[in-house]
């Protein structure tokens, strides 16, 4: 095939590609206006208690965020369907502790729509790892916990409890 005739099919396809009738319905339209990516819910939208997912070998729970005197926010475990002690913690004087009423996670802060440089203990196996949070709407929040960066974690959302 000649050159003379590829530049004009490769233009015709190009002209085509870029017209508003080739723009899929999913894409937004062009504006002059920026749209906002999510919606940034106040600082202190985390506050209240949230219900953890149950998860085979761990019971739904219930953990209360509330603001430290420093400012940041920590989550309280408050209630658990299946209340054991921190019999897994690397303190040997903190195992015969209850479960229920520590503080699970600490030092969240909030942060252009997130809650972030926090740490949670894990009572599963007496761990303490980094984590971050994202209240995703009025009734439910993201938690994701990590090891070292937060693309290697896992992430986990929780509906806000309601009585």
């Amino acid at each position: 095939m000649s050159i003379r005739l590829i530049v004009p099919i490769a233009s015709a396809l190009l002209a085509g590609a870029m017209s508003p009738s080739a723009m899929s319905a999913t894409e937004a339209p062009l504006t002059d206006e920026a749209q906002p990516l999510a919606i940034k819910y106040p600082p202190d939208a985390i506050l209240g208690e949230w219900c953890t997912q149950k998860e085979e070998n761990r019971p739904p729970g219930r953990v209360n965020f509330v603001q430290a005197a420093d400012g940041t926010y920590k989550g309280i475990l408050t209630w658990s369907a299946d209340p054991k002690k921190d019999v897994n913690n690397k303190d040997p004087k903190l195992q015969d502790r209850p479960l229920v009423g520590i503080v699970l996670m600490w030092h969240l802060r909030y942060d252009d729509g997130e809650y972030v440089d926090g740490y949670v203990y894990n009572p599963e196996d007496g761990g303490t790892y980094r984590m971050k949070a994202e209240v995703l709407s009025p009734e439910s929040l993201k938690i994701r916990g990590y090891l070292g960066i937060a693309l290697f974690g896992q992430s986990k959302t929780w509906l806000r409890y309601r009585p």
